[in-house]
This record gives structure tokens, C-alpha cells and sequence, in this order.
């Protein structure tokens, strides 16, 4: 296989879709610091490189993007995925132009649909499934080709159902009718995995030059499309703590249905202690509660106590103050907290739950690169860090809103 490169705007997002391709058997390796590129992409058939871009201004996302692209180039890398966020958050228009410009590419197909957590795109609107009671019902959120585009005058095509589901061959054909008529971007419906396959295809069987753009779910079928094989599973040491840092609902059922296994132990952060000024006290406090259900042969759930708080409307805008207000504070205290764990009690499997927690975590870790070993559940990857004083922990990353009730169970199971 001629060597991926995957560009992200975040460290989730770089795991999850790196993962799509170890899996497989690729060897694949996370770059958490986009200026280390040069240094850490030798050797591997995968890089998916976090340019930490979702929440920067525009320009300065171009920037980087374009520095990557121009890199990556020089390089010899030959095919690339821009990884975007599943609810097209972040600098989407401008990151895919920076790649298109910098890695000289006339077209870019665009593809978030991720149907494992419910994201689906049709007539191109990105649409997300919420379940009321017994059933689902789609809700249109966006309508991506106004989303992709930094030009009201740039034309998007969009490829409907009824494309996708005629064969490989007849999209594929479209795509190059399209491009032929001076259309560089084009957005692909898509609802199911089998949707997902038939466009990773169809992309695979171009004779032009393309940017593949999409969630993991998009990267996951690309491997497929290779006609790669044979996943490599292997066994895990013990010793593992959880650290959740996000307040997202569906991280805090997760959390309550793990809190059901009886070999886990809740260790909840006080953070009105912290908001006055405790934060040292409460990382003592922390650790020696990580350490007795360690000694005790449990493992650890820390997260901050507000995850699992009842809330109500009047509450919710106190909080949204109080984490814009102080919540760097606690981000940087859990990576504290995880890494004076892993030294002093050789902890080898850390589970994270929250972008920005993974990324204080494995900052203050001084980790540099993940290797990707599997993926856990849909768009939950396993990886081994390299760096730092922590060479070999295993680290599964989960975004805040990913997976279902159980999930956080049966990756504990899967350790």
C-alpha cells in the first residue's frame, strides 16, 4: 500500500480514524504535535497526525493545514484522509482548501456520515438519530455544502441515495463527469455501512487524484476498499484506570453502568474545592483514593463530581460559567492525576473520556506518539505510547458523546 497520511483537527479525532486502518494490519502511528511530523513518520505504512486545529481562528487552520500538506508532500506520502468531526464542528471549509492547495489536488469527496453513532447524511443534510422511547427519528442539523465551502460562487455537487446505491462503477463515473465539468467538491450521501463501502470504493477506483474527506466512519471502509486483511489481536496487561473530563450525558450513563461491575470504585473530584483554590489538596486527596482501590485490586473511575450531578435549567448556565471560567484548571489537574498514577502504582491501561482531557493527559505524560493497535468498539482505538516515562501504557480514547451505555463496560471487558 502506497502510505496514508491522515490529517485531523484533534487527538481524538487522529485516534479514531488511525484505528480504522491498524485493524486492518497497518502499521499506524498517531502524531500528537503536527511539528514533530518529520521526526516520527518513518517506518509505519499509516501517520494520522493531530493538528489541534478545531478551535483556532480560520486563518491560523489554513496555516497549519497548508504547512502539514506541504510536508507531507516532501515526504512521499500519496494518499491522504482529512479527518473531520462526524457534527462538522471546527474549520472545515478552510482545512479542506488548505489540504487541496498545499498537496495540489482538484478534487476533495466529502463524506461525514458515521451510522455506528448515528450520523447519517441524506439529500446532504447531515442529520443525527435521536431516539424518542422506542423509536428514531433523524434530525437535520446541517446542510453540508454550506458548511464546506470558504465561496458562496464554489460549486458543490451532491450525490444523492439513489447514486450510491447503483454500484461502485456508475459513482465512481459521476464523480469523474463531475470533476470533468469543473466541480472540485462534492458531497456524498450516505446512511448505512454498506453506503460507506460503496463510496470507499467507487474513491478507490478514480483515475484522478482525490482528497478523501469523512468521520471514521468513512476511514474505516477505506481499508475494505484496499482489500486489506487480517486483524492482529493481542492480550493486555492488568492494571487499569478510567478518567472521564467531560460532562458530555452520554460519557456520564457510561460511567454509572461501569460503577455496576463490582470491581470498580468511583473517585470523584470535588470541584467547588478546586474553584477555591484547593486544587493541590484534592490531588493528594485523589491519589490516595486511587491508591487504596489499586492496593484493594479495584479499578479506579475518576471524573469530576459535576458529570454526575442532577441538572436542571437553572443549573446550566452556573456550570457553563464555571467550566469556561476554571475548567483549564481541572484539565490540567486530571493529567496530573494521571500521571503521578502511572508512576507510582505501574498502571498499564489507561481509558480516557473527553478531547481535551486525553490531551492535557498525555501532554503532562510527555507522549509523544500512539501506536494504534485495534479498535475497541466503533470509533474507540486502542494505542501504545511512546514517550515520555511512559513508554508502553495502552491508552483507549473515547470522544465525550461517543458509544452507547454499555460501551465503557465492554471496553473494560476487552482488557
Amino acid at each position: 500500500m502506497n502510505r496514508l497520511a491522515i490529517v485531523a483537527d484533534n487527538l481524538i479525532g487522529a485516534n479514531d480514524a488511525g484505528v480504522q486502518f491498524s485493524k486492518f494490519g497497518f502499521s499506524t502511528q498517531v502524531i500528537l504535535n503536527h511539528l514533530d511530523l518529520v521526526n516520527h513518520c518513518n517506518g509505519v505504512d499509516v501517520v494520522s497526525i493531530n493538528t489541534n486545529s478545531r478551535k483556532v481562528s480560520p486563518e491560523v487552520a489554513y496555516d497549519r493545514v497548508y504547512q502539514v500538506g506541504n510536508k507531507l508532500l516532501k515526504l512521499g506520502f500519496e494518499r491522504f484522509y482529512k479527518k473531520i468531526d462526524s457534527t462538522l464542528r471546527g474549520n472545515i471549509a478552510e482545512e479542506i482548501r488548505a489540504m487541496m492547495e498545499s498537496l495540489s489536488l482538484t478534487l476533495a469527496v466529502i463524506v461525514p456520515s458515521y451510522p455506528a453513532h448515528g450520523r447519517i447524511v441524506e439529500n446532504g443534510y447531515l442529520q443525527l438519530i435521536q431516539n424518542w422511547g422506542d423509536s428514531s427519528v433523524p434530525v437535520p442539523v446541517y446542510y453540508i455544502p454550506s458548511v464546506i465551502k470558504t465561496d458562496a460562487n464554489v460549486p458543490v455537487a451532491v450525490l444523492g441515495l439513489t447514486d450510491v446505491r447503483q454500484g461502485e462503477d456508475t459513482l465512481a463515473q459521476k464523480m469523474t463527469e463531475l470533476h470533468k465539468a469543473g466541480v472540485n467538491l462534492i458531497t456524498i450521501d450516505a446512511v448505512t455501512d454498506e453506503d460507506l463501502r460503496n463510496i470507499a470504493v467507487a474513491i478507490n477506483k478514480l483515475d484522478i487524484r482525490c482528497l478523501a474527506v469523512g468521520s471514521a466512519g468513512l476511514a474505516g471502509n477505506l481499508p475494505i476498499a484496499w482489500k486489506a486483511a487480517g486483524q492482529d489481536h493481542m492480550s493486555l496487561r492488568q492494571g487499569t484506570m478510567i478518567v472521564a473530563g467531560t460532562l458530555n450525558q452520554v460519557t456520564a450513563e457510561q460511567i454509572r453502568a461501569v460503577l455496576d461491575c463490582p470491581n470498580t470504585e468511583l473517585i470523584d473530584i470535588k470541584c467547588g474545592i478546586i474553584y477555591e483554590g484547593g486544587a493541590a489538596e484534592e490531588l493528594t486527596r485523589v491519589l490516595c483514593d486511587i491508591g487504596a482501590a489499586l492496593a484493594a485490586g479495584k479499578i479506579p473511575v475518576v471524573v469530576i463530581d459535576t458529570l454526575l450531578e442532577n441538572r436542571n435549567d437553572a443549573d446550566a448556565l452556573g456550570l457553563s460559567e464555571r467550566v469556561h471560567k476554571f475548567g483549564h484548571i481541572v484539565t490540567a489537574l486530571l493529567g496530573q492525576i494521571a500521571k503521578e498514577a502511572v508512576e507510582r502504582h505501574d498502571l498499564r491501561n489507561l481509558v480516557i473520556s473527553g478531547g481535551g482531557t486525553a490531551t492535557s493527559i498525555c501532554h503532562v505524560l510527555g507522549i509523544t506518539v500512539i501506536n494504534l493497535e485495534r479498535e475497541l468498539l466503533p470509533g474507540i482505538p486502542l494505542g501504545k505510547a511512546s514517550g515520555g516515562s511512559c513508554d508502553g501504557l495502552y491508552l483507549v480514547t473515547k470522544a465525550g458523546g461517543f458509544g452507547k451505555g454499555n460501551s465503557l463496560r465492554k471496553v473494560l471487558d476487552s482488557l
